[in-house]
């Protein structure tokens, strides 16, 4: 086995020369600063030649490779000594740094791998004099400095060159200064001979060396196996990615041409239900004139037709009435002739005088009788008098009382003697009442005046309110101050404005002990002695008002105590709670009586006010309450039910004051009448009697007969009755016809807005006739006849207007439905302008069938006939194309480079197996990531069907191909605008990892995902460690050595590893590199020597001094290890442990 043996350092960092001569495994022990990880560093550089892309400088295990404190130490920092922000050691320096090895066996040659630096501080990159591998020596620092009487200095690196080619000779001596990779592949040929030494191992070797110091053991599965595990291999898919990515714009032209043709075929449909709704716009409208003019015609006919028949009827009635009024003429005459015959027999026979008798004892019987239904209407007006005369008429209420009871009955032909007598006694008293009564009915009328008076000064208060000028719950008088203050420019305020209660059940107690202080009113300090003085002049005005001497309150701004009266009210205005402190500031709030009895003044909830010497009781209604806007609100509705109030009462006091008049009017008319009932009833009986000789004495007349004659006369009138009858009929059937005649002429001549006039049936003929050429006849025509066909109605007129009135209502709907499709064209365009780029040649705005039809049909007819087509063709050359570079290129790339991985991971896997840690089998895991499967199938499906691939971007994939599913996946992946290619370049993303751990003894499986998530800081570490250890191993080929096959070397550097592990894992841990056969060099600080001790062959202990760093080398024999083992506490029985302490 090459193993490490000697460590040299010339200007680097903290070191100045350094030779530090190593053994097997190794522990750089120091403390946080020292140094110990500058060693590391070497290490690295050496073993990657420098290379930047695998360098991760001062970095510590665990810490996500990330720089220790941030830093971002490079090369030149070492060369140079950086310490901090310009601080260094050195401005230039010329730096060796190299590694020796040799054959632990003896049988091979020591091998010295190293450089030869040259850095300035002017310059960010350091020069790379060599990068050389030196076979059959070990170099020493000696071998890269020159003395110069007592000091050292850094040789040239010619003349180092010459003396390490003086050493070996010139053909074990190699020089690799430009290329870092070729410089890895030449040693690794001098120390791993039984391993291939090409550039992909070369970057692996790189790669697990950096990765082993610079651990992270915060990442998942998958993370550490592509990072540490897997080569660095991206696919070199530049054409393949153009050709997709040209199949894609192909594509996506295509895609969006043919949204655009949707686009255009929806527009189509659009506009072709435009031109159908046009269609039947006009359709309707010529079908509505049409209909028009002929409704009018048949109108007019109807017109002219029945003012001919109604002329015919009233001339035949009319020649009727002339007959009919000639035979009237004739029974006239007669009438006279018997009326004249009949007065000259009643003359002979004194029938005249008789009757005249007879009709004026009527008159008088007549007279009698209203006299007595007026007096009795009086009578009855009385009525209202009992109630107004019930207190201080003593004489005058009994009278009332007995006339009222004798006229229950009472008629003109029964007048008693009781009625009489009342009558009289009534009309006496009454007469000497007459004044007081009199009275009586002014004090209700004056009652009345009040009510009016009160009802309409509540009312104008509301409206006033309403409109925003009094306010309903003041006062008169305070408002007259309010209105005075503000016509002077100032901003009066009212104390129930601006404060409020803020505990419900004091309300009652703080509007009662307020009183009239709810109106006080405030105005702002600067305009108090104008507001005085107004104040002062209307002394008679604002009797009832007050106003706060502001001046006055300074001293009482403090806030209120808890438990007094002011502390009951709430205010933004300052002015008012010190009101109410100067007023009520030592009034207490009293719950029990006991509390109200303590000296001083005090209120209770109930209104029970104690002012320090007298007790009342203060209370106001709560309809009074004037504090805070509920109690405003409430005094208005309080107002407007008192105003409903009033207006019932007025109405009810309206009533009896006028039957208080009327009673007044008949009792006047009573004691002033001059006839009584009883004379009414003498007069008319009077009458009566006359009546009835007058009619006995007509009677015996009427009885020795006339000679006919006014049987005669009663003849000739009934004739004449019948003759007038059958002229009213004619008469009437006259003015009917007439009427008719007049109203079918009156119609004719009116204007054009009446149906079938003249003007009218002219009009509707003009517009036809302008309509007419708008739309076909010949089809009008016809869709006009089957609907007159088809139509319900009597008369012509009546259904030629039903298909006027329906052609409109259809006219209307579908110009309706055309601004609705117009609507939607143009929002169709606007979309179509968004989403594919505004037009020159219409816009949104441009007329739908005129001007964005023909474009819209040019449109189509290209994109069908040329565009598409010649893009569709573009598309398979594309697709033709980019199938063969991805079966050419990247899928035999991807199958090389997957095949590679299953090598790799069975390797490590073998190494594991072989190799159990803590009683478990380690093994890594691959599954494939979703959707990365399609291509992965392909790659299966190319395998033993190659000839499947040729389906890949046809499109036309048959429904019976057994990989459709899989070829149609691919491209849909393939063809996602959204997915990154880059993704696809990295074989490693297309698998996710896990390492399974498996119990020897049970068998039993655990994920180390569900180990990370579960368990310690220790179960954690340990797989990625036992991970990075076989990864190493496999990169050497420590772990499957074959007899007979030289051993290479197995370098396993860590930076404070196995930070949370405890002592026996970490023994362990170290006990399985052993196993690995790996020579590990573990950096940690001093207290971490215990645990390493017993396994470490060489300590390194490095101090530092100032800005100088050296170190110390300690060989631990096989004796001093097994002493350190036997006083280690970790390793003794509880009994041996138990027996130490007991000693000690």
């Amino acid at each position: 086995m090459m193993e490490l043996r000697h460590l040299t350092m010339v200007n680097w960092h903290l070191f100045d020369v350094a030779d530090i001569d190593v053994t097997g495994h190794v522990g750089v022990l120091g403390e946080n600063r020292s140094g110990k990880s500058t060693i590391l560093d070497m290490a690295q550089v050496v073993l990657t030649g420098a290379s930047r892309r695998f360098l991760r400088l001062n970095a510590v295990a665990g810490d996500s490779g990330k720089s220790r404190s941030g830093s971002k130490r490079s090369v030149v920092d070492y060369c140079l000594g950086t310490l901090g922000e310009d601080q260094r050691r050195r401005d230039e320096a010329r730096t060796y740094i190299a590694l020796g090895f040799e054959d632990t066996e003896g049988d091979r040659p020591p091998v010295t791998i190293g450089m030869a630096l040259e850095a300035r501080k002017s310059d960010s990159r350091e020069t790379v004099l060599a990068l050389f591998v030196a076979v059959g020596t070990v170099l020493s620092s000696k071998d890269f400095i020159e003395q110069r009487g007592k000091s050292q200095f850094p040789a040239q690196w010619e003349d180092v060159r010459a003396r390490i080619v003086a050493a070996v000779g010139e053909g074990n001596f190699v020089n690799h200064r430009d290329r870092a990779s070729d410089y890895v592949r030449e040693y690794m040929r001098h120390l791993l001979p039984h391993s291939p030494y090409g550039e992909q191992n070369a970057s692996a070797l790189q790669k697990s060396i950096v990765n082993a110091m610079t651990l992270d053991h915060n990442q998942t599965a998958t993370q550490f196996v592509r990072n540490y595990i897997l080569e660095d291999s991206p696919i070199g898919i530049k054409e393949l990615r153009e050709s997709i990515q040209t199949y894609r714009n192909i594509s996506e032209t295509i895609r969006k041409m043919r949204l655009r043709l949707e686009a255009l075929r929806a527009l189509r449909v659009v506009l072709a239900a435009l031109e159908e709704a046009l269609e039947t716009k006009f359709r309707e409208e010529w079908i509505a004139k049409r209909a028009t003019w002929l409704a009018a015609r048949a109108t007019n006919l109807d017109f002219k037709t029945k003012r001919r028949t109604e002329m015919a009827r009233r001339d035949a009635a009319a020649k009727e009435l002339d007959f009919i009024d000639e035979d009237v003429k004739v029974i006239d005459n007669e009438i006279e002739r018997l009326t004249a015959a009949i007065a000259e027999h009643d003359a002979k026979t004194g029938r005249k005088s008789l009757q005249q008798t007879a009709d004026v004892a009527g008159q008088a019987a007549h007279r009698a009788s209203a006299d007595f239904k007026a007096r009795m209407e009086s009578i009855r007006r009385l009525e209202p008098l009992r109630a107004m005369c019930a207190d201080g008429f003593k004489d005058f209420v009994p009278a009332l009382e007995r006339l009222l009871t004798a006229t229950a009955g009472a008629d003109i032909g029964r007048v008693s003697d009781e009625l009489s007598a009342a009558e009289k006694s009534f009309a006496a008293s009454g007469a000497k009442w007459l004044p007081k009564i009199d009275e009586a009915r002014q004090t209700i009328i004056a009652e009345l005046s009040g009510l009016r008076g009160r009802r309409d000064e509540v009312i104008e208060r509301i409206r006033q309110h309403a409109a925003g000028g009094a306010r309903a719950y003041l006062g008169d008088d305070t408002e007259l101050l309010c209105r005075r203050l503000r016509q002077r420019g100032m901003v009066p305020r009212v104390l129930c404005d601006i404060i409020e209660v803020a505990e419900p059940e004091w309300v009652g107690a703080a509007e009662a002990l307020l009183g009239r202080d709810r109106e006080a009113v405030f105005v702002d300090r600067a305009d108090i002695s104008a507001a005085t003085a107004i104040f002062k002049e209307g002394r008679r005005e604002f009797r009832h008002a007050s106003l706060v001497s502001l001046n006055k309150l300074e001293q009482f701004r403090a806030k209120p105590e808890r438990g007094t009266f002011p502390s009951i009210f709430r205010s933004q205005d300052p002015d008012a709670m010190a009101f109410i402190m100067r007023r009520y500031g030592t009034v207490r709030l009293a719950d029990t009586l006991d509390q109200f009895n303590r000296p001083g003044r005090a209120i209770m909830k109930d209104g029970l006010y104690d002012d320090g010497l007298v007790r009342t009781h203060r209370w106001i209604e709560a309809s009074q309450h004037k504090i805070g806007k509920a109690a405003q609100a409430n005094a208005l509705r309080s107002l407007q039910d008192q105003a409903e109030e009033l207006d019932r009462l007025q109405t009810e006091k309206s009533k009896e004051a006028q039957a208080a008049e009327q009673a007044f009017a008949a009792l006047k008319t009573i004691c002033e009448g001059r006839d009584d009932l009883k004379a009414c009833a003498a007069a008319f009986a009077a009458a009566q009697t006359e009546i009835a000789e007058a009619q006995a004495r007509l009677e015996a007349l009427d009885g020795a007969g006339d000679g006919g004659l006014r049987d005669k006369k009663r003849a000739q009138q009934k004739l004449k009755e019948k003759r007038l009858d059958e002229r009213k009929i004619q008469q009437k059937a006259f003015g009917e016809h007439d009427g008719e005649v007049r109203s079918a002429e009156r119609r004719l001549g009116e204007g054009e807005n009446v149906p079938g006039s003249e003007l009218n049936l002219r009009v509707a003929r003009s517009i036809y006739r302008k309509t007419f050429p708008l739309y076909s006849a010949a089809k009008g025509r016809i869709v006009y006849r089957q609907r007159l066909d088809a139509a319900a109605q009597k008369g012509f007129a009546e259904k030629h207007r039903a298909i006027a009135d329906r052609a409109l209502k259809d006219a209307d709907a579908s110009d309706a439905e055309r601004l609705r499709i117009e609507r939607r064209v143009r929002e169709l365009l606007y979309d179509y302008f968004d989403q594919f780029g505004m037009s020159s040649q219409v816009g949104a705005e441009s007329e739908p069938l005129r001007e964005v039809k023909p474009w819209m049909e040019q449109l189509i007819a290209d994109i069908e006939s040329n565009e598409l087509r010649q893009y569709e063709r573009q598309a398979r050359e594309a697709a033709e194309k980019a199938s063969t570079l991805l079966r050419g290129e990247f899928i035999n790339a991807l199958t090389a480079r997957i095949g590679k991985m299953e090598r790799e991971l069975q390797s490590l896997n073998r190494s594991l197996y072989a190799h159990p840690f803590h009683n478990e089998r380690y093994s890594f895991h691959r599954t494939q990531v979703v959707e990365f499967q399609p291509i992965l199938k392909i790659i299966e499906i190319a395998k033993t069907s190659p000839e499947a691939l040729d389906m890949l971007f046809r499109g036309d994939v048959p429904d019976d191909f057994p990989h459709k599913d899989t070829i149609l996946a691919l491209e849909a992946l393939l063809e996602d605008p959204v997915k990154d290619f880059t993704q696809f370049e990295d074989y490693r993303n297309f698998y996710t990892f896990e390492i399974h751990m498996e119990d020897v003894a049970t068998g039993r499986s655990t994920r180390w995902e569900q180990r990370r998530g579960t368990g310690s800081g220790a179960e954690q570490q340990v797989p990625i460690y036992v991970a990075i250890g076989a990864s190493l191993a496999a990169v050497y080929g420590s772990a499957e050595r074959r007899a007979g096959k030289p051993a290479g070397f197995a370098l396993a550097m860590f930076d404070e590893a196995f930070s949370k592990m405890d002592g026996k894992n970490q023994r362990q841990m170290m006990s399985f590199y052993k196993n690995l056969g790996l020579q590990f060099v573990i950096a940690a600080p001093f207290e971490k020597r215990v645990a390493v001790l017993e396994h470490m062959d060489t300590i390194v202990e490095v101090d530092r001094i100032g800005e100088q760093s050296r170190a110390t080398v300690v060989e631990l024999k096989e004796k001093a290890k097994r002493e350190l083992m036997a006083i280690d506490p970790d390793l003794m029985s509880e009994d041996e442990l138990a027996t130490r302490l007991a000693a000690e």
